[in-house]
């Protein structure tokens, strides 16, 4: 029973939220549901003679109507929830206005819940994307955006998933749960323009690849430079990166102990990126964080009661978070030279004179100063049991 009702609730979703949409556009028209594709998922790649590459999933109307209103039940055959067509152009309106040839009916972009890049489309450039959904009207700024890694796009929206009827939903609730774990970066189409638009931070967009015929992962960033991909950062990395920006809200942290580790569970995070300026010039790239932690699982040796068990619990944990910020930092500025923690951004509010002189110069400075790096921790509780489950030996 759980099963079915965790299959629609994909459906139910995109189609509420699309009623909403009718109600506020004054009923689209007055057009019917069975009248329109609703695109729940958007990929887009460059083929290999260089083409814009298009791909939608599209949610079937009437599938919708027949779990929303309850239909369907019993003998006959259920329709499909979801297809996948795909088609070249040379520009992306090109494509987009080209798609409409092999589907039967117009596109309704503002439901997109995921718009996942390729890597071919990110090593020539992310201009043309983003001039054409800045231009265009019927799409949804806040639909979370992705970079394929090892896989196009077209096959990630081709995944049938059992979790959810939906692959769309199933990708973006995925993501979502890994921001929440510290390993994925979310971003939003609008943040994406945003950051591109200023030029005082580089995006750093989620990845995504497949983890088999029906699963996907959601872990790692895509560093992207000059509006083109640069490389990658590992999950650990990223977290590293995560904390170092101030959006870790909770993590799980792995800590070794004596004979063991403890997994230390991060309840609340802050981080600031600034840049120490000296004689009018910057010095030093300065990050400080601050964590509260409790202890959620301890397998090792030993009591955890004393104040030099803290003492140490503590030290442990700051040094494994300011390695992983350490990591991240390094790779974006000696292999990426990306300034993707927006130093830049803390440069511009506070020195804008000396801003203006070296902003298209930045990412090489960025690249070029060394780095403080301080983590405060606060361990609030090891919970009731002071000592590990004692085993046979």
């Amino acid at each position: 029973m759980y099963g079915k009702i965790k299959k629609r609730s994909g459906i139910v979703r995109i189609a509420f939220l699309l009623m909403i949409l009718l109600l506020l556009t004054g009923c689209w028209n007055n057009r019917d549901l069975t009248e329109i594709n609703i695109v729940a998922g958007i990929g887009l790649d460059r083929t290999e003679d260089g083409k814009v590459l298009l791909t939608v999933q599209v949610v079937e109307p009437a599938a919708i109507q027949t779990v929303s209103s309850g239909k369907g039940k019993g003998g006959g055959a259920q329709p499909k929830p979801v297809f996948v067509e795909s088609f070249e152009g040379e520009t992306v309106f090109e494509a987009i206005r080209g798609i409409l040839s092999i589907v039967d009916k117009r596109l309704f972009f503002s439901t997109a819940q995921v718009l996942i890049l390729g890597e071919r489309l990110l090593q020539k450039g992310m201009v043309e994307v983003l001039d054409f959904f800045q231009r265009e009207n019927d799409i949804n700024y806040g639909m979370n955006i992705l970079v394929a890694k090892g896989v196009t796009p077209g096959e990630i929206l081709e995944i049938e998933n059992d979790m959810d009827s939906i692959p769309a939903v199933y990708i973006k609730e995925t993501a979502e749960n890994t921001v929440s774990r510290g390993t994925v970066k979310k971003t939003t189409l609008i943040d994406l323009i945003k950051d591109i638009d200023s030029g005082e931070r580089q995006p750093a967009i989620g990845q995504i690849t497949k983890a088999g015929d029906k699963e996907i992962r959601t872990e790692g960033v895509a560093v992207i430079k000059d509006e083109k991909l640069a490389g990658w950062l590992d999950p650990y990395e990223t977290r590293g990166y995560m904390f170092a920006i101030g959006e870790v809200k909770s993590a799980i942290v792995n800590i070794p102990v004596d004979k063991g580790k403890i997994a230390m569970e991060i309840i609340r995070s802050k981080g600031k990126a600034k840049v120490r300026f000296e004689n009018g010039e910057p010095s030093t790239l300065t990050i400080k964080v601050e964590v509260e932690a409790n202890v959620g699982a301890y397998e090792g040796r030993g009591r955890l009661d004393s104040q030099d068990d803290l003492s140490i619990l503590k030290e442990i944990l700051k040094n494994e978070i300011k390695k992983e910020i350490t990591q991240a930092l390094e790779k974006a500025q000696k292999e990426y030279s990306s300034d993707i923690f927006g130093f830049g951004s803390y440069v511009h509010k506070y020195h804008p004179e000396y801003w203006k002189k070296v902003k298209k110069d930045w990412n090489d400075i960025f690249s070029k100063l060394p780095a403080d790096i301080q983590v405060d921790v606060k361990v609030m509780r090891t919970g009731i049991i002071k000592s590990p489950v004692k085993k046979d030996e």
